[in-house]
This record gives structure tokens, C-alpha cells and sequence, in this order.
């Protein structure tokens, strides 16, 4: 059997990896805990050290002061899909069901939780559930153990193990499916136990009693690069990012000592002997003074004030800083949108300016609808078997097709739309073909088409502000 028994429990390989921070050699589930780490930006560093030094390795003391993953995760998530789509489909009957599952499943809440995961792990998978109803559920892929799929991406096996407490003791909930069954335990093992050793299933079934013959679980990916699982929208940056800190922290442990002192009072004389004198104590009051704010001080003569802070042009230090910060945008072209965002730039500006940014997010929502489609036609099958869903067809016979329809990841302005309709009306196009290269949709062109023209109102002006 190709799948896993258990998760590697090794955090980092010594023999290979290059350098501590190197994210290569990690499995994909600590490769996912260190993303939520970025991702959350609390203790980034401090639970890397731990691991270091139990592990017997070195890392530096770090402060993630330069960690762009929320902002760039976010992104995705504003751009990937709505909270709500539009189902089209020739079967009235099939996008009614789709509705009433999206409904059930909640879709609005647990379509935001989906894209997050996809953004930042670059893997999303999502279960299609029937009890009394039929409704899908993420999976956390850190709870996936491992999976395997045919040549079209369709999963053949997979292992899920998720801790959960029961009556305040910790428990592992383990789910083994392949395309004939499935088994699921409760048991106190651990992640790593061998399912030979779990014993009997506290629950089991053939799919085909189910009256299906496929996993009804769906493995998105945020990039594809022909690898099992997915890249993130970040992990290719990740050393790059960990750089940044690494010279942000030093330039602000120099300019500012982390609250240490920045003075030191030095003896410039010697006694009588040739030996040197200790630096002097400024005293007032019997106290020692503490240097503060506009604090004026008078030294005994043969003494000087130093300062411990390095005398750097601070200056050049940081262009360095932001030279690396510009090379972290090349990789993660969509930070460019937070900085752009509040500006009058058109659609167009917009897109020709984030030209990287929008091709990853078009790759991303590409992905992410396949697999939502997918997901749509178990549950209509499911569904329809548990006669939830009536009068929709069959797969078989293609019944289910349908498409998904979402906003484009910048949309054109009204304004802008308007000016485009001008502009190819009055070089001779007709009024439908204007219409249908502006992106409207078939039944939107019919009925400019089929209007009359009112009293100092065109069609186009008609339909233009049905869409304000």
C-alpha cells in the first residue's frame, strides 16, 4: 500500500538542510505549522529557537519586523472567490440543489476559512458530508497524514488524523477511505500509529452502499507544479522574507541596544602612580543619575560621555534593508496592491500594474473552481441518492454540468465599460457585438437589443445603469 502509516515526527534534517531557516526539508505537516507561524506573525521567531535548540542547532535571535505573509495571504483571499457566486445551469432543478447545499454548508463563513487555507498552505481539502442533509467541510491539511490520486487528480486513498479531546482526555480521530470503503477510529494511539494496530473500525461502510463509487473529498491547489501537494502563495519567499528580518533586526539592535544602555562614562587620567583611575560616578543626592530625556551632565574634568551605539551611516544600512524588501515584491508581486489601492489608477492601471499578481490569483481561482464543480457534483450525487435532491438527472448522462460564475478579479469601472461601448460603436460595430466584447452576458445583450428606445435614453445607457 503506498500510503503512509504515519507522520515522520523529525522537524528538521540535519544532513541535508542548508541552513536552519531552510524550509526544503520540512514535512508538509511542520511545513504548515511554520506558515501558520508567519501567518500570525506572534512568536515567529521564539518557537523557531525552541526547536533549534532542541534539536542541537544555532539560530540567531530574531524579530519578525519585516513579514509581509498576512498581507499577501489576504490578497488572495479578497481576490480568489465572493462570499456568493452564481450558479449557471441549463437544469433549473441542479442549481437549485447546488444552492441548497451551499446553504447548508454554510458557504458564506466557510468559503472565507477555505481560501485562507489555500492561500497560505497552498493545499485546501474539502469533504462532502450527509447526514440529514448534505453540506461539505475543510479538512485542515496539517490533519491529512498522506493521500494518493489518479492521473486526473481525483483522490484513491487518503488518511486524515485529527486529535480531539473526549471527556478531557486526548484521543485521535483517524478516517482511512479508498474508492471502496471507508474505516474511522477513536483511539489514543497517536498520529503515528499503524492502522493494522488500531483494531476494529468504530465505523465502517463500502461506498457502494452509499451508492457511490468516489472519495467524496476534493484536494485543491493554490499552484500546481506537479508535485502531491500544492505550493503556498509565500513558501517560495520564505528565505528571502527570514533575510529581511535578519537585517532588520541587526540595524535596530544597533540603533537602539533593545533598552540597554547607550552611554558609557569614561576616565581619561591616571594616578600618581601611572595606573588608570575608574571612570568617575555622577552622583546627586547620594543616587547614581540615570540619563533621561534632555538631561543635562556634568562630568569631573579628565572624564568623557561615549556613546555604545555604532557610529553607521544608518542610512545606507536601510536602503540596503529596502533593496531586499523591493526583491521580496518581485516574488510577491501583489504587496504592490496595498501601496496602489487608495489611488484614481483605473481597472486597466490597476491590472497592467499587478500583471504578476493577477496571473497567480487567475491560477489560483482556476483551481479553486474546478474543485468547487467537483465538490458541487458529489454532493448533487449524494444528495440525489439520499433523495434530498429530486428531478436533477445524473451524472452519467451530464445532467450535473454547470458553471460557476464569480466577479473578474478587477473589474472593469462603469465608466470605463461606457467608454469602450462608445468607442466601438463609433467605429462601426454593431450594438450586439460592442455589447459582447464589453463582457456582458447573452441575455444582457438580447435585451438591449429587443428595447426600444425611450426619450433621450439608449439602450446602452439603459442597461449601463442596471448595473450601478
Amino acid at each position: 500500500m503506498a500510503i503512509l502509516n504515519s507522520v515522520s515526527d523529525f522537524i528538521w534534517n540535519k544532513k541535508q538542510s542548508s541552513t536552519p531557516l531552510d524550509v526544503s526539508n520540512l514535512t508538509p505537516q511542520n511545513l504548515y505549522e511554520r506558515l501558520d507561524s508567519y501567518y500570525q506573525n506572534n512568536g515567529l521567531y521564539e518557537s523557531l529557537q525552541a526547536t533549534m535548540y532542541y534539536s542541537n542547532l544555532y539560530i540567531e535571535a530574531l524579530k519578525p519586523l519585516r513579514n509581509p505573509v498576512n498581507r499577501s495571504v489576504e490578497f488572495y483571499v479578497s481576490k480568489i472567490c465572493p462570499s456568493k457566486v452564481n450558479i449557471i445551469s441549463d437544469n433549473e432543478a441542479v442549481k437549485e440543489a447546488i444552492n441548497q447545499f451551499y446553504k447548508w454548508s454554510n458557504f458564506g463563513s466557510v468559503i472565507q476559512v477555505s481560501k485562507r487555507q489555500l492561500s497560505l498552505y497552498g493545499d485546501l481539502f474539502l469533504k462532502v458530508v450527509s447526514t440529514d442533509k448534505v453540506y461539505f467541510e475543510v479538512i485542515n491539511p496539517k490533519y491529512v497524514t498522506d493521500f494518493e490520486t489518479d492521473n486526473r487528480g481525483y483522490l484513491t486513498e487518503i488518511r486524515i488524523d485529527i486529535p480531539v479531546e473526549i471527556e478531557e482526555k486526548q484521543y485521535t480521530h483517524t478516517e482511512y477511505w479508498t474508492k471502496d470503503y471507508y474505516s474511522i477510529w477513536e483511539h489514543q494511539q497517536g498520529i503515528s500509529a499503524k492502522l493494522e494496530n488500531l483494531g476494529t473500525p468504530d465505523d465502517f461502510s463500502f461506498l457502494a452502499e452509499l451508492g457511490i463509487d468516489f472519495i467524496p473529498i476534493v484536494h485543491i491547489k493554490f499552484k500546481d507544479v506537479g508535485n502531491k501537494r500544492g505550493v503556498g502563495c509565500v513558501t517560495h519567499a520564505i528565505e528571502k522574507i527570514d533575510e529581511a528580518n535578519r537585517e532588520a533586526t541587526r540595524l535596530n539592535q544597533l540603533l537602539f541596544r533593545y533598552n540597554k544602555p547607550v552611554f558609557t562614562v569614561q576616565a581619561n587620567s591616571t594616578d600618581k602612580d601611572g595606573r588608570p583611575i575608574p571612570a568617575p560616578k555622577i552622583k546627586s543626592n547620594e543616587d547614581n543619575i540615570e540619563l533621561k530625556e534632555n538631561s543635562i551632565l556634568y562630568l569631573p574634568g579628565n572624564s568623557s560621555l561615549q556613546s555604545l551605539i555604532p557610529n553607521i551611516n544608518y542610512a545606507d544600512a536601510l536602503s540596503i534593508l529596502n533593496s531586499m524588501l523591493d526583491e521580496i515584491e518581485k516574488d510577491l508581486p501583489e504587496l504592490r496592491y496595498y501601496s496602489i489601492q487608495d489611488s484614481n489608477l483605473s481597472g486597466k492601471a490597476i491590472k497592467m500594474l499587478l500583471a504578476g499578481a493577477v496571473d497567480k490569483a487567475t491560477e489560483a481561482q482556476d483551481n479553486f473552481l474546478a474543485g468547487l464543480k467537483r465538490l458541487n457534483e458529489m454532493a448533487l450525487t449524494i444528495g440525489k441518492n439520499m433523495g434530498l435532491f429530486k428531478n436533477i438527472g445524473s451524472y452519467e448522462n451530464g445532467d450535473f454540468e454547470h458553471e460557476i460564475v464569480v466577479p473578474a478579479i478587477f473589474p472593469t469601472s462603469i465608466d470605463e465599460t461606457a467608454s469602450l461601448m462608445k468607442d466601438l460603436v463609433a467605429a462601426g460595430l454593431s450594438l450586439a457585438t460592442a455589447l459582447r466584447i464589453a463582457g456582458f452576458s447573452e441575455e444582457e445583450i438580447l435585451q438591449a437589443v429587443q428595447e426600444k428606445q425611450a426619450e433621450g435614453v439608449s439602450p446602452v445607457d439603459n442597461l449601463l445603469a442596471q448595473r450601478l
